[in-house]
């Protein structure tokens, strides 16, 4: 029972994270946002927990070890990504490409630091999981960074730890896209943009959409063109990252509750809308 609400909070956290991106580019805004919409779903986590206590160490493993970090990790990822975007410094190619080299190597030594027990993530490894994982278990061990959990009902000397790797991980794809990004296109985030300069300020994935739904129609050089070629004309004349055409495929598959093209959908929507509006007149 627990695993079947579980899958349905992590299912409905992340509908209304990805939800957020469509909504929000401000970094204040989407911190906040999407701390009030993780804290919600932790808060109930918390609640079944107390009306249906584990029946056995298993669960309890299994719970801090992969269920709370999947939901935690999202609280560190945003809270981690408002830090780097509202530090990230405009005008001059170079100082964003050591900025962002900088929060690599951030990432890096923190996996270093942790090294056997983030071995002990990426390997799956069990041998010490009523140590990390089980309430109450103690440790002096230094490899165990500070909690901070003031719940000692809900945590483990391990599920944070597991929590800040999986956030790590993504946000370090992220800062690597910016990086082959910032390569590929040095003078993207220049402040100087002359009146006929346009730049695409929503959410990257919308534009995927538009990307894709090009390629499919062939719409550009009599349908010779890629999806990667695609893809590197939108950034290159938007200024913005798309990423990799496959990943934001298989987003755009992985959809359950929204449309696949939710933003292709609410364009079509929104011209009818306008049209219809003025025949009205």
């Amino acid at each position: 029972m627990i695993q079947e609400l579980n899958s349905r909070l992590l299912k409905q956290l992340e509908t209304d994270l990805e939800q957020l991106s469509f909504q929000t580019n401000a970094p204040l805004d989407k911190l906040t946002s999407a701390l009030k919409l993780i804290r919600q779903a932790l808060d109930k986590l918390k609640v079944f927990l107390i009306d249906h206590p584990f029946k056995t160490a298993e669960e309890q493993i299994n719970f801090f070890k992969y269920t709370k970090p999947a939901f935690y990790h999202w609280q560190i990822y945003f809270t981690e990504l408002y830090t780097i975007e509202t530090g990230f410094p405009f005008g001059d190619a170079e100082r964003q490409n050591t900025y962002l080299t900088q929060e690599l190597n951030y990432f890096e030594r923190f996996f270093e630091k942790h090294s056997f027990l983030y071995q002990y993530y990426k390997l799956n490894a069990s041998e010490l999981d009523s140590l990390y994982f089980i309430r109450g278990s103690q440790s002096q061990s230094v490899l165990l960074p500070h909690i901070p959990e003031v719940d000692p009902g809900f945590c483990t000397s391990g599920d944070y730890l597991f929590s800040k790797f999986i956030a790590f991980e993504k946000l370090r794809e992220w800062v690597i896209e910016k990086l082959l990004f910032l390569k590929r296109n040095p003078s993207s985030y220049q402040l100087e943009n002359s009146c006929n300069d346009l730049k695409w300020t929503g959410d990257s994935i919308n534009l995927a959409e538009i990307g894709i739904g090009l390629f499919n129609t062939k719409q550009l050089n009599n349908g010779t063109a890629t999806l990667s070629d695609i893809f590197r004309w939108l950034e290159e004349k938007l200024n913005v990252p798309i990423g990799v055409p496959s990943k934001r495929l298989s987003e755009l598959r992985r959809r359950k509750r929204l449309s696949r093209t939710r933003f292709l959908d609410e364009m079509k929507e929104t011209i009818i809308q306008k049209l219809d509006k003025e025949d009205e007149y």
